[in-house]
């Protein structure tokens, strides 16, 4: 009988562990800390709970998310036709009239 009486006396002091636990808090391990040095002060116990009752600011992902297909491929795309400029070497458009890096402009 005492057995039962000190394991329902320890639940209820690490109720705001387990509570924590069981809502998957990413501060388990703080909030087990707090309960457990301080929770004796009854004020650390009710700060414990009370942490373990709020919801995170920016709650983990679940495993049970839905699955998200994965985008099907595109085409390779061509890039545009390029050619030098006689006078910078730089790379242009081949359908550039005039290089936009230094002025040079091309025949028609």
């Amino acid at each position: 009988m005492e057995f039962f009486g000190i394991l329902i006396i320890g639940a209820l002091y690490f109720l705001p562990t387990i509570v924590a636990s069981s809502k998957n808090k990413q501060n388990t391990g703080a909030i087990f800390a707090l309960n457990l040095l301080l929770g004796w002060t009854v004020i650390g116990w009710i700060l414990a709970f009370i942490w373990a009752l709020t919801q995170d600011a920016n709650p983990q992902p679940s495993a049970r998310s839905v699955a998200v297909d994965a985008p099907k491929s595109l085409p390779p795309q061509q890039a545009p036709a390029q050619r030098k400029c006689p006078d910078c070497a730089e790379m242009v458009l081949a359908e550039a009239r005039k290089c936009r890096f230094c002025g040079h402009e091309f025949n028609a």
